[in-house]
This record gives C-alpha cells, sequence and structure tokens, in this order.
C-alpha cells in the first residue's frame, strides 16, 4: 500500500497541473479530481465527487459518450479519446479533449478508468477563427460579390459579439438619398440633420447585415435601412472604422451595439483587425475592379463609352426596340482629313481635337443617347426610340453643324469636318453587327463624295467577310502551313534558368496578317475544328520538341488543351498515339487547361486529366483566380501546377491586395503539392517579389516574348540569356 505521504506528494503534484486528472468507478461516478476540475468548470471537487460524469456532458454528446464510456469499462477497449463539450459553473459548455484508460486492481478487476481532460475551447475556436479567415480571403480571391464577403464578416462578428452587425462602406461615386425611388439597398446615412444634403463627402452606403443566427442580409427595405439610419446616429452604438491597408484611407464602417463590440474584443480580440483587414482587401479590390472595369468600357482619352460598352448599350436599345415596336439609329461618324492634322500640327493637337469633338457629339444628344469612340477619328451615335428615318435625318444634320464649328486647339483654330453613315433598325438589320457594317458602308460612300451625311442603301452593300467563309480559311489553313507556333519560355525562380515553353498558336493569315488566338480560336470551338486544330498543334509542338532534345536542349512543353478537346475521350487514344510517336521523355508534356474549364464539368475534367496522367501528361490549372475552383474538386486533380492569372501578377510590386492574394495561392498550391507558376511578368520588381513568395516559376514579357521556333533554339542554345533579376 502506497505511504501516506507519497499519497499526499503525488496530489500536490497533480493540482499543480493544468489539465484535469480524474478517475471514476465502473458507472461513471467521480472518485477522483485534481484542482484543475475547479479552474476549468468552475465546480468544487468535493461537490462533484461522487456524481456522474453524464451530468456535465453536453446533451447533444451524452449517447455517444456513453457507448465510449462503456468500450473501456466493459473491456471492449483498454482506451478511448475523443471531444466533447462540459458544462461550467456559469452554464456555458466549454470544449473538451478527453483520454481515458482502464483502471484495474491488484487482482486485474475493473474497477473504473482514469485519464486526462484538457480545455481545448480556445484552440478550436483560433482554428473556427482560422478557417473563416481562409474561407472569406478564398472569397475575396473568388472575386464574388463584395455584399457577400461583407456579410460573412459581419455575420462571423455577430456571431462572437452576440449581436447584429451592419457594415456599410463609403460610396465612391454619387447615390440617391433615401426616398421612395431610391433604390432597396442603397442609404446615404453621414451629414448634418435638417439641412438640404443628407450627406458630407462620401456617402455612406449600407452593404449587408449579419446575425448571430448565422443570417446574412444584403437586400433591404425602407424599414431596415430606416432602422440602420437610427443605429448609426445613436451613441449606444460603434463605429468601427475600415481604413485602406495603403494609406489609411476611409473605406467604411462596421456599426454595433456597445456591449456587443466589448464582447467580441474579449471572445476574439483578433477577429476585428483580422476583420478589417479582411474587409479593405474586399473593398479595396471591388473599387480596383470597378476601375478597371470602367477603363475596359471606355476611352481613355475621351472618356467616351468604347466599342465593346456601345455594343452592349445598341443591344439593350435593340432589344426594347423589338418590345415597344419602336426604331433605333445608328450614326457612324469619321472626322475628315484628321490624319493630316495629326502629321502637320502633332498628335497633341489631334488628341485635343478629338476631346472637343468628344463634347461635342455628347452636347447634341438626348441622356438616352449614347455617345461612343470607336477608335481613331470613328465615333458611333446610338439613338433609341427615336421617329423613323426623319428624326435620325435631323440628328445627323445637327451633329454636322455643330462638329463644322471652329475649334480651338492650342491657339490654332481648325474647321473640322466629318463624314456620317446612318443604318436604322429594323430597315437595315435586326443586330448590332449588322447596323454597324451598313452604317460603316453608308458613310464609306459619303466620303467618296466629299462629306455630309447618308442612310445606308442596300444596293450599294459590300461583300464583307462571313463567319462561314472565315471557317472555311480556317479548315484549310489547319491543313496547310498558315497556322504557326510561337513559344514563350518558363523560367525557375529558383535558379533563374529556362525549365520549359509554351506553345501559343497563331495564324499567318494571307491577307488579315498574324491573328492571335482570340480571333480564331473560338470560331474553331463553333464549328468543331478545334479538335483537329489542337492535334495539329500538339503533334507540331512534339515535332518541334524532337528537334530541340536533338541539340542537348531538354526542357518541358506546354500545350494548351481546349475543354473540348479534354472532354472528348475519342480523341485520348489519338493523343497516346501522338505521344508514343514522338521522342518526348515521360513527364515533359504539360497541358495547360483553364480553370473555367475545368469547373465546366470537373467531375469529367478528373477522369479525363487521371487517364492523360497515366500517359505520362502532366496538367497545369491556367489562369488561376478568374474562375470559381472548388478546393474538393483542385485536391483531387492530379495536376502539377496551376498559373496564377497575370490580371494578380501585373501590379504585384505596388498593390498589397494583389500581393495577399497571390501569397494565399502560393500557400494553397503548395499545401495541395502543386508548384506555381506566374504569368504576365513584366519587370523586375514583380519577379523577385514573387521569389520572395515562394512562387516557383514565372513567364513573361521580362524574360522573353513568345518567338517563333526558328528563333527560340538559337536563343536557348545562348545559355544565360534571362535577365538579371535577382537571384
Amino acid at each position: 500500500m502506497e505511504p501516506a505521504d507519497q499519497i499526499i506528494r503525488r496530489a500536490d503534484v497533480l493540482d499543480k497541473l493544468s489539465e484535469i486528472v480524474f478517475e471514476t468507478d465502473p458507472v461513471g461516478n467521480w472518485t477522483y479530481l485534481n484542482k484543475a476540475w475547479t479552474d476549468i468548470t468552475g465546480f468544487g471537487v468535493e461537490e462533484t465527487l461522487g456524481s456522474n460524469f453524464l451530468d456535465h456532458v453536453h446533451p447533444d454528446e451524452r449517447e455517444e459518450t456513453v457507448i465510449l464510456f462503456l468500450s473501456v469499462v466493459s473491456e471492449g477497449t483498454n482506451y478511448c479519446h475523443h471531444e466533447t463539450r462540459y458544462r461550467t459553473a456559469d452554464g456555458v459548455y466549454r470544449w473538451v479533449e478527453i483520454r481515458a484508460s482502464v483502471l484495474r486492481d491488484q487482482a486485474g478487476k475493473i474497477i473504473g478508468n482514469a485519464g486526462t481532460i484538457v480545455d481545448t475551447t480556445e484552440r478550436r475556436a483560433a482554428q473556427e477563427l482560422l478557417f473563416e479567415h481562409n474561407r472569406i480571403l478564398e472569397l475575396v480571391a473568388q472575386d464574388v460579390p463584395l455584399e457577400e464577403i461583407l456579410g460573412a464578416l459581419a455575420q462571423l462578428m455577430s456571431l462572437y459579439g452576440e449581436e447584429e452587425v451592419s457594415v456599410a462602406t463609403l460610396a465612391d461615386r454619387e447615390v440617391p438619398l433615401l426616398n421612395s425611388e431610391s433604390p432597396p439597398t442603397t442609404l446615404v446615412v453621414e451629414g448634418p440633420r435638417g439641412g438640404t444634403s443628407a450627406h458630407v463627402g462620401a456617402p455612406t452606403v449600407l452593404a449587408a447585415i449579419g446575425r448571430p443566427d448565422g443570417a446574412i442580409e444584403t437586400s433591404f427595405s425602407p424599414r431596415v435601412l430606416h432602422s440602420f439610419i437610427d443605429c448609426f446616429r445613436q451613441k449606444s452604438f460603434a463605429k468601427v472604422p475600415i481604413r485602406s491597408n495603403k494609406g489609411g484611407r476611409l473605406l467604411g464602417f462596421f456599426v454595433m451595439p456597445k456591449p456587443g463590440l466589448k464582447r467580441l474584443e474579449q471572445a476574439q480580440p483578433d477577429l476585428i483587425p483580422r476583420g478589417l483587414d479582411l474587409a479593405a482587401i474586399a473593398i479595396e479590390r471591388r473599387q480596383a475592379n470597378d476601375v478597371a472595369f470602367h477603363r475596359a468600357l471606355h476611352d481613355p482619352l475621351t472618356g467616351l463609352p468604347n466599342r465593346a460598352l456601345m455594343e452592349g448599350r445598341m443591344q439593350q436599345a435593340l432589344d426594347s426596340a423589338q418590345r415597344l415596336k419602336e426604331s433605333v439609329g445608328l450614326l457612324l461618324v469619321d472626322l475628315d482629313n484628321f490624319k493630316v492634322v495629326n502629321d502637320t500640327l502633332g498628335h497633341e493637337v489631334g488628341d485635343q481635337l478629338l476631346q472637343h469633338v468628344a463634347d461635342r457629339l455628347g452636347g447634341s444628344l438626348r441622356k438616352a443617347d449614347t455617345v461612343a469612340r470607336l477608335g481613331g477619328d470613328e465615333f458611333a451615335l446610338v439613338l433609341p426610340g427615336i421617329d423613323g428615318m426623319a428624326e435620325a435625318d435631323r440628328v445627323a444634320g445637327k451633329v454636322l453643324h455643330r462638329l463644322r464649328e471652329p475649334v480651338d486647339c492650342s491657339g490654332i483654330v481648325l474647321n473640322p469636318d466629318a463624314s456620317i453613315g446612318v443604318s436604322l433598325f429594323p430597315q437595315h438589320g435586326s443586330d448590332a453587327t449588322a447596323l454597324l457594317r451598313r452604317a460603316d458602308i453608308a458613310m464609306y460612300r459619303v466620303k467618296r463624295r466629299g462629306g455630309g451625311h447618308a442612310f445606308y442603301e442596300p444596293y450599294h452593300d459590300e461583300e464583307r467577310l462571313s463567319a462561314l467563309e472565315l471557317a472555311a480559311e480556317l479548315g484549310r489553313a489547319i491543313d496547310s502551313e498558315e497556322l504557326v507556333l510561337h513559344y514563350q519560355p518558363k523560367v525557375s525562380l529558383v535558379t533563374g534558368k529556362v525549365v520549359g515553353v509554351e506553345s501559343l498558336v497563331r495564324w499567318r493569315h494571307p491577307h488579315r496578317g498574324l491573328l492571335l488566338p482570340g480571333r480564331f480560336i473560338p470560331l474553331a470551338e463553333n464549328t468543331g475544328l478545334i479538335k483537329q486544330l489542337s492535334l495539329g498543334v500538339l503533334e507540331r509542338a512534339l515535332a518541334d520538341n524532337v528537334l530541340w532534345r536533338a541539340e542537348g536542349v531538354d526542357i518541358t512543353l506546354a500545350v494548351n488543351l481546349s475543354a473540348h478537346v479534354l472532354h472528348d475521350s475519342n480523341l485520348h487514344a489519338k493523343i497516346d498515339e501522338s505521344l508514343r510517336s514522338s521522342l518526348s521523355a515521360h513527364g515533359r508534356l504539360e497541358f495547360e487547361i483553364t480553370e473555367s474549364a475545368f469547373m465546366a464539368n470537373p467531375e469529367g475534367a478528373i477522369e479525363a486529366i487521371r487517364r492523360l496522367d497515366s500517359a505520362g501528361v502532366a496538367f497545369t490549372i491556367d489562369d488561376f483566380g478568374t474562375g470559381y475552383s472548388s478546393l474538393s474538386y483542385l485536391k483531387r486533380l492530379p495536376a502539377r501546377s496551376i498559373k496564377i492569372d497575370q490580371s494578380f501578377i501585373r501590379d504585384l510590386a505596388t498593390d498589397e491586395r494583389d500581393a495577399s492574394i497571390v501569397s494565399s495561392a502560393i500557400d494553397l498550391a503548395h499545401n495541395l503539392r502543386m508548384d506555381v507558376i506566374a504569368e504576365g511578368v513584366e519587370s523586375a520588381a514583380v519577379g523577385d517579389l514573387l521569389r520572395d513568395l515562394g512562387c516557383d516559376f514565372a513567364q513573361g514579357y521580362f524574360y522573353a516574348p513568345p518567338m517563333p521556333a526558328s528563333e527560340l533554339l538559337p536563343w536557348l542554345l545562348l545559355g544565360d540569356h534571362v535577365p538579371a533579376a535577382r537571384r
């Protein structure tokens, strides 16, 4: 029997431990607990001894706990390890990790069990917070709507603060005040009361509401908006500012009752700074996307809509006109003798003239009309809901009159003139393409006769290359030598050496010059020629690879694979045959598939990739970050690498948001045991930063542009030709 002094010393030691040490009898009644029991649960040891451990287990987990306990005391197993929730003296439940072993007497008879209980509440909370942080960061990287991201953050804060949390952003453009005609998600809440203006500076717009029960609201009734105004103005509500990570510019607020903020700070002190950081990243990325979107749809010189936006508005006007049985006019305006102005007076004067023309065109039309610059000295005017040919004729005459007024450009007075071609819906076409083509025909006819304006007339129609003719030419080009391959080197960011190339197809059209893939790949996909084209490109690339290897150049070869080919099981045999007939080493060929192509049919893609992977082909997920890849699919995909889209790389050295996203993507890929390739690297600074972030490979004009095979081999044989980014 153990001496009494040793028992006392053992008890003293056990009472100094931070984890609970326990013993129970065979039915689960506590027979021993150390002092940590009181520290963790708040219950006294003496008052607990003799009670059953199940009294403290969460009701939802008692059944499973009983099964585990019985498996130990009935000799089914000698040990169990699980997590559950234990009730504390203040009525809340804390997560604990239990390790228990069977307890026997000297005769070997089971007399209960013994073990330890560790409080894991904080650890689980930290893990859950990290998971939510990464989940929201993934939403940011995937460019989901800003309201969803902010709603997820508000809901997460409300969960720990136990109060409703609203999040509002500062609008970067004018928004309407609250009234019966205001959009339901727009509300200005800042500014002096009683004045005519309800805001000072940038207006504040309610974006999302998160609630402790898990609900997220991003669309609001007027009642909810009025309630938010009241909360925003009350001193009992805290307004936590969201500021830019660069420069501290105010971007918005989290709004919650002050007691909720206090509970949040106590429960998860790291959540507020993390949430503010994520919110700032999401808001600034949205703003950057809005700016990029505006730039993509507007002419940088004049600020007018460009061709893409004009065609979209044209289609809207046509859709409305079809429903309402109205007419739509299209005026194509081309300045006369503009080249002379540029050549004799310089581009600065020419640019000023274009800006004056843009202002005059805009001032000649209604608000519902659209003025766009199509390029050079060519403009388009879309006139929805006009009163037929007579009104279009009147507008064209008015525009010409305004344009012909003298204009002062840097002290030089010019007398501009223009030629205008006019087409009408439905008389001259039913879609934007036809109307543009026919207005263009009319405009050039006007130019030939010396200026003015004229309507399209069918008997003056000029034959244009149709899509059917282009498809026929593409079929011939595939069979001939018109399709050529250019190759862009891929560089290791660790060694600075070229480790591979990506093949890029071009069409050397006899009349149109060198066409990039965007001009003919969609046509090939729509006509079924993509399969023939893809196999031809693969065979040509493999043949070039054989020549390089014969010269001692051993690098990987990446070939872009269309989704049409990836999902066509009948073509896999032909691909296998092409691989066997080449001398390409096992594992040296890579297929690049876009993230969107993979997600179009993920299960089919996984099956196809595995089949080709068994033939020694590696796969890269191209344009990563522009689609909506599911992590559950990515982790099953036998891909060697991901290629981060150049939209995240271009401003990496100056944009902290892009750096955060790229860093997360690199960590994600490496955790999935994939390499990372960055495309679109155009500077040493970006290359160095990618290397510091752990990126494996890079492509871009900083290292080398795409080049024909005839130029690539000599370039490769030169040896150390990679620009001197830090290695």
